[in-house]
């Protein structure tokens, strides 16, 4: 398969993943699947697109819908190389974009707000204070359903309440995270996880209802660095 093609095919996989996270994230999601569905995505996100173009450009090659496997090993590197690019991508802007482009920017790129460079990741045992700061987040967050009605909560009879108990459990464990980052002794993935799924769904809320005059009234808290 020409390299031209499969170079075109990698950059519109990374546009269409960069679009994928912002969808995700409008609808109230992570910007990916989390646990094994994850994987089973990247994995599909990898290996498909030249299977697909191979087995449409050579529908009748001897083999079949497979005579794009070699090209796997060009592919492959070419979307590492892509990522790579992105990542550094996202940590210029961080630097030089400020406010909500400069979020929605990293997200796409990266697939998180924060800076992809905060150090690396981690997964010691949870403490018991995060543990409870985060059960406190996950009950408040599962007033705000997940999916396409995730962007019409802006509208329903209570809405400000529930986000500003969000807010507050959110801030709480945000502000037990920084805590412990500050005694060096690690987060737990599943808490800092817990905390960026609800900062980017109240984010996303404020923004759809500061569109339609309905914000929240507080301002936003950042995230934890």
């Amino acid at each position: 398969m020409p390299l031209l093609q499969l170079l075109v095919l990698a950059v519109l996989c990374m546009v269409a993943l960069g679009s994928l996270r912002l969808v995700r994230v409008h609808l109230g999601r992570t910007p990916l699947p989390d646990g094994p569905g994850r994987r089973l995505f990247l994995i599909a996100f990898v290996v498909l697109p030249p299977l697909v173009l191979g087995a449409l450009i050579q529908p009748a090659g001897p083999a079949g819908p497979l005579s794009g496997v070699s090209s796997l090993f060009v592919y492959a590197p070419m979307v590492a190389a892509l990522t790579l690019l992105m990542w550094i991508a996202a940590l210029v802007i961080g630097e030089v974009v400020p406010g909500r482009s400069g979020s929605l920017a990293r997200l796409a790129l990266a697939g998180t707000e924060d800076d992809p460079a905060r150090g690396i990741p981690s997964d010691p045992p949870i403490t018991p204070q995060l543990a409870q700061a985060v059960a406190v987040v996950e009950r408040a967050n599962a007033a705000f359903p997940r999916g396409p009605a995730f962007p019409a909560q802006v509208d329903r009879a209570g809405f400000l309440a529930d986000w500003e108990t969000l807010d507050d459990a959110t801030r709480t464990l945000e502000r037990d995270i920084v805590a412990e980052r500050r005694l060096a002794i690690g987060v737990a993935v599943k808490a800092e996880a817990t905390a960026r799924d609800a900062r980017n769904r109240l984010d996303t809320l404020r923004r759809i209802a500061t569109q339609d005059g309905r914000a929240p009234g507080r301002p936003m808290a950042p995230s934890p660095r």
